[in-house]
């Protein structure tokens, strides 16, 4: 392969330089992909090739690249100006379906029917505590129930 042949991808250039300004290790961003993704590929789709006898071309799948620049906060327009518009709107649909998840409102640990639990809940003390604190009335509640069948 020419020189030429060996140069990266736009979008390469473009996911390596996001992943160095995050200060990440091929590595690491491949580990933070939601994706199965090794630090060798990752590092293989950056360069545009695998250091094969002979070089390999390697260009990410839109699926691929749309992970990796979540992971180091490239946005859908940056690929499309980089000709990847697949993966642009592929990572699209990975932030609506993040913003969404983030609206929607988390539900109390406690069972709010239950009149202890929801007392519980209610407590001013840390998240953690009053989990324990349910955790420990689920616990005796369901040994109770033993002992009386017993």
């Amino acid at each position: 392969m020419t020189e030429e042949e060996l140069r990266p991808p736009r979008e390469a250039d473009l996911i390596r330089v996001a992943r160095l300004a995050r200060g990440l290790s091929p590595e690491k961003a491949a580990e933070l992909a939601p994706i199965r993704l090794g630090g060798a590929r990752w590092r293989h789709i950056e360069r545009g090739y695998e250091p094969k006898k002979p070089p390999k071309r390697v260009r990410a799948p839109d699926k691929t690249l749309a992970h990796m620049a979540y992971v180091v906060g490239v946005s859908p327009d940056r690929l499309d100006e980089v000709d990847r518009g697949v993966a642009a709107e592929i990572l699209r649909e990975i932030l609506r379906q993040e913003a969404e998840s983030e609206q929607e409102p988390e539900r109390p640990y406690a069972d709010l029917s239950d009149r202890l639990e929801r007392a519980t809940w209610e407590m001013p003390l840390p998240v953690e505590d009053r989990k324990v604190i349910i955790d420990a009335l689920r616990l005796s509640r369901t040994q109770g129930r033993r002992n009386h069948s017993a």
